[in-house]
């Protein structure tokens, strides 16, 4: 591809050309060339583009373009070179004029006098009726802007609006485009080499193998597992414990997810539970993403495979809705003789549906 040489640019000027387009529709073949006015306001350093089109004014502001320029490329048939100028912008908007009857205003005013004072009961309680519905705008103002000057971010409870509808909320930070299903979980972005290396640290002052869920301590029990991967499986019987807790014990302030380290206990309770009004508290939408969190972690830590039926014993649930967790978070399900298996393989398993319609998904 040949290279291009920009020689000059030509900036805007005090008359420069502008790009002109209409607010409500787009020019066509008949459209012919139209007059236009230049105004400029010396107050404020404003200028106004006005045209006809129709019998209809139109008019519209030349755009300050603060955080970039437009520019076009003009080319010279003859010697072949072109250039950069810049323009400016306007969009031209119709100009519609509204003429108010004075004399329409006063006559409606006079007559809700007469009819608050000569008027019958069923008139006056009319009347009454309208003045309550009249709004003054500047009461309402100062009403809403006392009652949001106290309001804190503390306050708000935002947890429904991170999107609850997306299965990338449930799941760990998800490589689609990988080439081998170790690509698919990076590990590293589930938690930060610093946050692996504190855990570590604080759990290997502590018995953590007494403490871990036992199927989990049988699952690791055959394996030799880097400090990366013991801080995983610490961290998924964090979260299945979190997971099988009782709400009231949750909202308790002495609650503590992971005595063993205080790391990870303070990063499983600000990712899987949320805190509104000085409340903690954990919806059904957190709740399903903890576990999500458990089935990728038991896949990255046993060669990322996972018998259905053994889990669904431990963690009380049918196959049926394991496969479909599965399947949320990437892994597809094969059966091998009378087994089901949940495997990482690619391509990545997808959900037909993915909106949640209730707590189970």
């Amino acid at each position: 591809m040949p290279k291009i040489h920009i020689d000059e640019v030509y900036p805007k000027e005090s008359i420069h050309q502008t790009i002109v387009n209409f607010q409500n529709g787009y020019t066509t073949e008949e459209f012919k060339s139209k007059r236009c006015l230049l105004l400029e306001d010396k107050v404020n350093d404003q200028k106004t583009i006005a045209t006809e089109v129709c019998g209809l004014v139109y008019a519209g502001n030349i755009q300050d373009e603060v955080l970039g320029k437009t520019l076009i490329l003009a080319r010279n048939n003859v010697t072949g070179k072109v250039r950069l100028i810049e323009v400016g912008n306007v969009e031209l908007k119709p100009v519609i004029q509204s003429s108010v009857d004075q004399s329409n205003i006063a006559l409606d005013t006079s007559r809700l006098e007469l009819s608050r004072k000569f008027g019958s009961k069923k008139q006056k309680k009319q009347m009454e009726q309208k003045e309550k519905l009249k709004v003054n705008v500047q009461t309402v103002t100062e009403q809403m802007h006392n009652v949001t000057v106290n309001i804190t971010e503390d306050q708000l409870d935002l947890s429904s609006y991170i999107k609850p509808d997306n299965d990338d909320f449930y799941i760990p930070p998800i490589n689609r485009e990988a080439q081998s299903p170790d690509q698919v979980y990076d590990i590293y972005k589930m938690l930060s080499k610093e946050e692996f290396d504190q855990i570590f640290k604080e759990i290997s002052q502590n018995d953590y193998l007494s403490q871990m869920q036992p199927f989990i301590k049988d699952m690791i029990s055959t394996k030799k597992l880097s400090d990366e991967y013991v801080v995983l499986a610490v961290y998924a019987s964090t979260l299945l414990q979190l997971f099988s807790t009782m709400m009231k014990d949750i909202m308790k302030k002495t609650f503590v997810a992971c005595p063993l380290s205080p790391t990870l206990n303070d990063l499983v309770l600000k990712n899987f539970t949320t805190f509104t009004n000085g409340k903690r508290g954990r919806s059904m939408q957190y709740k399903d993403k903890t576990f999500c969190y458990v089935l990728v972690i038991l896949l990255l830590i046993n060669n990322f495979k996972c018998d259905i039926e053994e889990l669904s014993k431990h963690l009380k649930y049918s196959s049926k809705t394991m496969m479909i967790k599965f399947r949320i978070i990437g892994a597809t399900v094969v059966t091998n003789g009378d087994k089901k298996i949940a495997q990482l393989k690619l391509p990545l398993a997808t959900v037909a549906n993915a909106r949640r319609k209730s707590a189970k998904f």
